[in-house]
């Protein structure tokens, strides 16, 4: 049904505003999380792995929150607008090195192929190559850890960073009109992986096109042809038939895999193993990496409830209809707790931000002599700002007189509760020689559980948003 005052103001000749600079506004809150804590992991690495690169998953996640709260219109343009803006910071982030240069693999993975078709083994033989990238030349031997197509997978001629980003912006074309999915997938987190040449865009580029499909058709070849690029992707959907107790398409999923493996298996043997199979993370391999987080792990949880958590919650409501009795009613399905992961995902998010917020206090001449306790009240301070600016179930604003009085009464307390609790925490661990940040990660986030404990029995709910435009 159309507003009347709308189309009123329309028929009169009275231009309607244009939602440009909303638009910005919902760009700028998913690229400044993602810019910042991608800084502060490149100024302060020890301190902040891998509580950072958490953060910039959860601070992906808690986009469609932030969007609801900035009241950023739900329409085909805001996907437009995010996928433009993509394209033009992540060309002039390419061309000028402007918040890019996160990883090699732009230079390397394109490579490995002419070190392939020259007659080296990838998996055994390191590959040694020098390039030049924004001013400073590198060196870089590896061998190559992913499964043998993703190598070949690129446009000759073409800078792999670019064809990178041309992934990423195909992808949003693909899910353009499911208006969740594509704000996930389109926003400047996904962009920065694709500019800076990180090669998951190009497999998550087939994944969507064989499980999302192009015009609502599922393609069955780029499923298959996902499952001979990157690990990740076969533990994926590995996983996905399982779940769904479909035992012929895992089968078939694992005869795919394995048919990529095999040639090199018996060319170069079970040395093979570790780098195709494990991308040489296992502690028996020879030349591991080790267990870790890298900047790049968090675009696949993102994408997977990007892509799922809509038909998630239609199953969970169907199955609610089914043997809770209301079939017989017209009435939608209640899910218990349905708002809890955007409640979760905001309360993550903001413990992330007063964590970073005390590694950067406790970096800084001027706020490092205050110490850590004041430096942690610094960062309880950030993660209290952090849950007033994007809500939760709380918004002050519709509630009027007591009511309104003891919204606010209850968010301070809450709010208190947090302070208390990390400063508690942090000046135990000073007493007793404990370590700063461990306590620090500890107070924040047993004082964030607590404080959102508090203001989830004090306050009344409103809707939130989560992937998929549900809420209350």
């Amino acid at each position: 049904m159309s507003d009347p005052t709308v189309a009123a103001r329309t028929a009169a000749g009275v231009a309607r505003p244009t939602p440009v600079p909303a638009y910005l506004v919902g760009w700028i809150a998913g690229a400044a999380p993602a810019l910042a804590m991608i800084t502060v992991l490149w100024l302060y690495p020890a301190e902040t792995t891998p509580f950072a690169i958490v953060g910039l998953g959860a601070y992906a996640l808690a986009l469609p929150v932030m969007l609801r709260r900035l009241a950023i219109p739900r329409d085909a343009g805001f996907v437009g607008f995010l996928l433009a803006a993509g394209l033009a910071f992540g060309v002039l982030s390419i061309l000028t090195g402007w918040g890019n240069g996160l990883t090699d693999e732009g230079f390397t993975t394109p490579r490995f192929a002419g070190f392939l078709l020259a007659g080296h083994d990838p998996y055994t033989v390191p590959m040694t190559v020098a390039y030049t990238v924004y001013g400073r030349h590198v060196v870089s031997t590896s061998l190559y850890v992913y499964l043998p197509l993703l190598m070949f997978l690129q446009v000759p001629g073409v800078p792999y960073k670019f064809f990178a980003l041309a992934c990423w912006a195909l992808t949003v074309l693909v899910v353009r009109r499911r208006h969740d999915m594509a704000v996930l997938l389109a926003q400047p987190y996904a962009m920065l992986l694709g500019a800076s040449g990180y090669n998951d865009p190009v497999v998550l580029l087939l994944l969507t096109v064989g499980f999302v499909g192009v015009g609502g058709r599922r393609q069955k070849w780029a499923e298959w042809l996902s499952l001979g690029c990157k690990q990740f992707a076969n533990a994926f959907v590995f996983l996905y038939y399982l779940v769904r107790r479909d035992w012929r398409g895992l089968a078939v999923s694992a005869g795919v895999s394995a048919a990529f493996v095999l040639p090199f298996l018996l060319w170069g043997g079970s040395a093979v193993v570790c780098p195709a199979v494990l991308a040489n993370r296992g502690p028996w391999c020879p030349r591991t990496g080790g267990i870790q987080l890298l900047v790049n792990y968090p675009i696949w949880p993102v994408w997977i409830v990007a892509v799922f958590y809509v038909p998630a919650l239609a199953g969970v409501r169907t199955f609610l209809g089914r043997h809770g009795g209301s079939a017989r009613t017209s009435a939608p399905v209640r899910i218990p707790f349905e708002r809890l992961p955007s409640l979760t995902i905001v309360a993550i998010s903001a413990a992330i931000t007063g964590l970073s917020v005390y590694v950067v206090a406790q970096a800084v001449p001027t706020t490092a002599a205050a110490g850590a306790v004041a430096a942690v009240a610094l960062g309880g301070l950030a993660t209290a700002g952090w849950t007033l600016a994007w809500g939760g179930p709380w918004r002050f604003e519709r509630r009027g007189g007591s009511d309104r009085t003891g919204s606010l009464r209850a968010f301070g307390l809450a709010q208190a509760v947090l302070l208390v609790v990390a400063v508690a925490v942090e000046a135990a661990a000073e007493a007793f020689g404990g370590s700063p940040l461990v306590a620090a990660a500890v107070g924040l986030s047993g004082g964030t559980v607590a404080s959102y404990a508090i203001l989830l029995q004090a306050a009344v709910p409103i809707p939130v948003a989560i992937p998929g435009g549900a809420g209350a």
